[in-house]
């Protein structure tokens, strides 16, 4: 289990490369922040350069959670690359379980 406090416009770069299959638990524990989540940046910006104006990234909402079946070239998260998670407007923390076989 990954806990992952987020601050403000501080992007940061997870690595959830999976090389066996299992199953992947992404959950944003506050009750009132979306999390962003996107691949190598936040909306095409890297860390440290802000958020205003991102694109290309998805939206976990607040207090929810996506689980993801994983694996090399299985399912919807690529399995070879980083993540980068970030928050506006205040702190959040992400929880994230990998299970594998």
């Amino acid at each position: 289990m990954l806990r992952i406090t987020l601050a403000e416009d501080d992007p940061r770069e997870i690595d959830l490369k999976m090389i066996r299959p299992g199953k992947l638990l992404v959950k944003n524990t506050s009750a009132t922040l979306d999390v962003r989540i996107a691949y190598e940046t936040v909306g095409g910006l890297g860390a440290g350069t802000g958020l205003a104006g991102a694109q290309n990234y998805y939206s976990l909402g607040a207090g929810n959670e996506y689980v993801f079946d994983c694996g090399p070239g299985v399912g919807v998260v690529a399995q070879n690359q980083s993540m980068f998670f970030a928050v506006t407007g205040g702190t959040a923390t992400v929880e994230i379980w990998v299970a594998t076989d």
